[in-house]
């Protein structure tokens, strides 16, 4: 296992980001091949797969990797040979209340699993010190010093209560740093309803939150309505896409600093605010390469790609080397002068396709007339049968909920009976979006 200090990983990421554009190119390539090397040393499985790289490999020479590849060849794939997907998986499914690190000294989360088929991963000391100060140093030094006092300062989690879950998992942390001022930190279930979550809010008042972008859209537009009456002094977007419309909606009510933190179970932090709604790459630890259909590179490329590929240079326990995510991006050519890290445009998953009234459609269509819809704060799409399907919202304050979402289903309606599906059945329905069961995410399109 490879080990750091805190004091070395704080000057290695401060470095990293004084350092030029093409210094960080250096120190990508002498890092990933740091990583190449030790992989072909431990991992059986990368071993295999990288036996043919030329002796002065690039990373283009190097093979995409899927979650697949990964649960197939699990015990092959990670580099300490008393790591098991039995041993992680049983670690994963512990009491909520164990805090202990899995063999003595790993830590592990898991995909969401929305695909119904989640990918646990482990994550060493090394990578934890690096994303650590990824995060201390770039993503929250907009924040007082002391804020995260929970001695003084009370926060509310608003995620999927799962040990699986990295949100819930820094919830225990954090409730863990604190002793004697547990009282202080809460979780609420992203599960529950509007009036529930203003409920428990209005009780508990919090100073800072941690949620998901929908719940923040939503809790935002319940404080402009008047329902919900907190101060916050911070604000922490997790998990998803967080729109620059929405950062500046959810500041203009809160009136607080927001962080705004793209990244995933397998890449970790991958890019970051630095005080602005701008993701910042933290490209001298993370490698992202927007691809086409075809998993190829798209180079210099003003389009959106339909996927990318991760490559975090820090975890050698578990290596995501040219890791394929679905996740459609580009990354901007011009400056901005809140960092020297380049900025990433994020898009969100690809589109889905679906079929309804016997004809397939793509989920662009469905985003393109709600993005249209006025006062439209946030939208799902519930196909109910294979003729049948139920729009939800939230709504801006000062609209009325039922008549927004009843123009919206009917120009669906009309969308559809253009194509040819006169017979489908377009109805909306006031109760709260419907989030995925495993990741507590909220997808725009769900099949019931």
């Amino acid at each position: 296992m490879k080990s750091i200090t805190f004091e070395e990983a704080q000057q290695l990421v401060k470095q990293g980001e004084l350092a030029t554009a093409e210094e960080r190119k250096i120190l990508q390539k002498e890092r990933l091949h740091t990583l190449v090397d030790y992989a072909r040393e431990k991992s059986p499985y990368l071993k295999e797969l990288y036996k043919n790289l030329p002796e002065n490999y690039e990373l283009s020479d190097l093979p995409v990797f899927e979650k697949n590849d990964g649960l197939a060849h699990y015990n092959e794939w990670v580099t300490d040979t008393d790591l098991t997907l039995e041993k992680v998986r049983e670690y994963l499914a512990r009491d909520s209340s164990d805090n202990s690190l899995l063999l003595g000294k790993y830590t592990a989360l898991q995909t969401s699993g929305s695909t119904g088929n989640p990918l646990p991963m482990v994550r060493d000391m090394h990578r934890n010190q690096i994303h650590t100060q990824l995060l201390l140093q770039r993503l929250m030094h907009p924040v007082p010093q002391g804020y995260y006092d929970h001695s003084k300062h009370k926060m509310a989690f608003i995620v999927h209560l799962s040990t699986s879950a990295s949100s819930y998992g820094s919830y225990l942390k954090a409730k863990a740093r604190h002793p004697g001022f547990e009282d202080n930190i809460t979780a609420i279930s992203i599960l529950d309803s509007a009036e529930q979550m203003v409920q428990k809010l209005n009780k508990f008042q919090p100073e800072i939150i941690v949620a998901y972008p929908p719940s923040l859209v939503m809790l935002a537009e319940e404080q402009a309505k008047g329902n919900l009456h907190i101060k916050l002094g911070l604000i922490v977007s997790s998990a998803e896409l967080l729109t620059e419309e929405n950062y500046y909606r959810i500041k203009e009510v809160f009136q607080c600093p927001i962080l705004n933190n793209y990244c995933m179970t397998e890449g970790g932090e991958i890019a970051m605010t630095h005080d602005c709604p701008h993701l910042h790459i933290n490209e001298d630890w993370i490698i992202i390469e927007p691809v086409d259909e075809n998993r190829q590179p798209m180079q210099n490329s003003d389009e959106f790609s339909s996927g990318i590929l991760v490559t975090d240079l820090s975890n050698f326990v578990q290596p995501i080397i040219r890791y394929y995510v679905s996740d459609s991006v580009r990354i901007l050519k011009e400056n901005f002068e809140c960092s020297s890290l380049p900025v990433m445009e994020i898009r969100g998953r690809i589109w889905e396709s679906f079929t309804i009234g016997g004809k397939n459609f793509s989920t662009k269509g469905l985003e393109v007339k709600a993005k249209f819809c006025k006062g439209l704060c946030q939208y799902q799409f519930v196909q109910t049968d294979e003729n049948s399907m139920e729009i939800r919202g939230v709504v801006a304050a000062g609209y009325d909920k039922a008549q927004v979402l009843d123009n919206l289903a009917k120009n669906i309606a009309v969308y559809f009976a253009e194509a040819g599906c006169e017979n489908v059945n377009i109805t909306y329905s006031e109760e709260p979006l419907l989030h995925n069961a495993k990741g507590g995410k909220t997808p725009m399109y769900k099949r019931m």
